[in-house]
């Protein structure tokens, strides 16, 4: 019997996909957040991609965990393609609490847009089998 939390931390199955919403950008925008999500379990992010239909415009995706970013640098969508984020090498900045909220924030120039944009963040439960608790 596997219980709660006694699976390899690389495991697949663990792993959850969600989909934050960003739509259509408006211009002259700085951190703008445009959608929000709470796990409801204690969880660390392991993987961020952002995909944009269009993109006419210099625009910035970044995911955060309350008001810290989960990315190195955020993400710069190109069209048409999705666009791997570079976690952050700090492990503090990927964990999150069951109450924490994962942000999709974006910032973006005077010109132009990114158009059906949004991006995808997999998140896996923390600790798992052999982890500490952060």
């Amino acid at each position: 019997m596997i219980g709660n939390r006694k699976v390899d931390p690389n495991a697949d199955f663990a792993k959850e996909s969600m989909t934050l919403l960003l739509g259509t950008t408006a211009t002259g925008q700085t951190a703008k957040r445009v959608d929000a999500y709470t796990p409801g379990f204690a969880f660390k992010v392991v993987k961020v991609e952002v995909y944009a239909l269009t993109v006419t415009a210099t625009i910035s995706v970044d995911v955060q965990i309350g008001s810290t970013s989960v990315l190195s640098s955020a993400v710069t969508p190109v069209a048409d393609t999705p666009t791997a984020g570079t976690l952050s090498s700090t492990t503090a900045s990927l964990i999150g609490s069951a109450t924490s909220v994962i942000s999709l924030k974006y910032t973006s120039n005077g010109t132009g847009a990114a158009t059906a944009c949004y991006a995808r963040i997999w998140i896996r439960p923390q600790p798992m089998n052999g982890e500490v608790a952060q």
